[in-house]
């Protein structure tokens, strides 16, 4: 048994992930989403036996706020919640500086210092070591001098996560940006006291407490902001100005750059399921991993069974070069359009342009919304040789299952 269910993230990303024994199967989470979202994933832990809250593995990609702040409250719940995690993967100040820097400068930014914290209260609360276990010297980056692509094997039963972002060069580029960033906050880098007063001072990144919440009132209510109108679209949390007109490939976000993107295999041995979570990694990037598997070196397209793209389905982190060197049977898109005006309808083009086929490929968005329905049609997927999937209601996941 294999599932992923893209959980309604608002422009964000969560994907719950579960494997192997459909009675008690294994389970990775995969970012947070925005914190007004965190609702929908609380309400999805609660549907899980209390004593199987138990997660192989929780990643979170970067420290941009659509990816982080779910994933900021629900460690201030997980013991009110039941929740433990195997591993925590999350470069942070402390794995930034173990990339070899001929700066040296220390750095932090505010988000990434407060869910360091919170991973560093998990380990002290339940004794356990879980911040980017696993990974080579507990840094989740690729040394493209070793010219090897360093991976995680669950074990039997398990699933393999070989990691594809980011390299050396991407932790680098960030440094610089954090710095500024935290010192625009007035939070010098790892004042974990002033680090407190600003999670308490920020309600919406407080926790919902039990299964009742923490005032007994049950669930928030989850708003999302309007699409923006193409001609007033807003940046990325730490650079990259808005679409219109960009080029493919053109993200220069350090923090996407730094994004955590996985090929997922399961099972391990002999892999029937083959996912490629890309987070909001840039393609630059992608191609030099996929370029180091040994299909793709030998010249054939990597086959995946499905492919998260990169960035909400931007064309700032799709060429056709990625495209071509991948053969997969479906596309995921995670958002609901809101901020940005994602996915970008010319990205979802060259993804249907550069499909190999024969199979008509399979969209599948986790919102049924104004950016979302233009591929909605029956006619246009029969004219286009695609099949669109959308979410059976509002606010519930869209499920792939395998």
């Amino acid at each position: 048994m294999f599932r992923i269910e893209m959980l309604p993230a608002a422009h964000g990303d969560c994907l719950w992930i579960e494997h192997g024994d459909a009675a008690h199967p294994r389970r990775l989470l995969i970012d947070g989403g925005p914190s007004r979202t965190y609702a929908a994933l609380r309400a999805r832990v609660l549907q899980v036996p209390t004593a199987e809250r138990r997660f192989d593995a929780l990643v979170i990609t970067h420290i941009d706020a659509d990816h982080i702040e779910g994933v900021v409250r629900l460690l201030q719940d997980a013991e009110a919640l039941g929740c433990t995690f195997d591993r925590i993967w999350f470069n942070g100040r402390d794995q930034l500086d173990q990339v070899p820097d001929p700066a040296g400068q220390p750095l932090g930014a505010l988000q990434g210092e407060l869910l360091g914290l919170l991973i560093a209260d998990y380990e002290r609360r339940t004794g356990t070591t879980v911040w980017n276990v696993g990974w080579p010297d507990r840094l989740a980056a690729i040394d493209r001098a070793d010219g090897r692509l360093p991976s995680v094997d669950f074990g039997p039963g398990g699933c393999r996560l070989t990691l594809l972002s980011p390299d050396h060069r991407r932790l680098l580029a960030l440094k610089d940006t954090w710095r500024r960033a935290l010192e625009e906050a007035g939070i010098a880098s790892g004042d974990e006291t002033a680090l407190r007063l600003r999670l308490a001072a920020s309600p919406h990144l407080r926790p919902l407490g039990d299964g009742l919440g923490a005032d007994g009132a049950g669930p928030e209510t989850v708003e999302e902001p309007p699409v923006a109108a193409p001609e007033a679209e807003l940046d990325d949390a730490l650079g990259g100005a808005g679409e219109a007109g960009s080029a493919f490939g053109s993200d220069a976000s350090e923090a996407n750059g730094s994004s955590i993107a996985l090929l997922l295999e399961y099972p391990s041995e002999r892999p029937t399921v083959r996912l490629l979570l890309a987070g909001d990694a840039w393609a630059s990037v992608l191609e030099a991993s996929i370029g180091c598997l040994s299909s793709s070196a030998h010249g054939e397209r990597l086959t995946l069974t499905g492919f998260k793209l990169p960035h909400h389905g931007s064309v700032r982190n799709l060429t056709a070069k990625l495209l071509r060197a991948i053969d997969s049977a479906r596309y995921l898109v995670s958002t609901s359009g809101a901020v940005f005006g994602h996915p970008n309808a010319r990205a979802i083009d060259l993804v249907l342009a550069e499909h190999p086929g024969p199979a008509a490929p399979q969209l599948l968005f986790n919102y049924r919304r104004a950016t979302t329905t233009p591929w909605a049609a029956p006619e246009r997927q029969q004219a286009e040789h695609f099949v669109a999937i959308y979410p059976p209601a509002a606010a519930q996941p869209t499920v792939l299952a395998l």
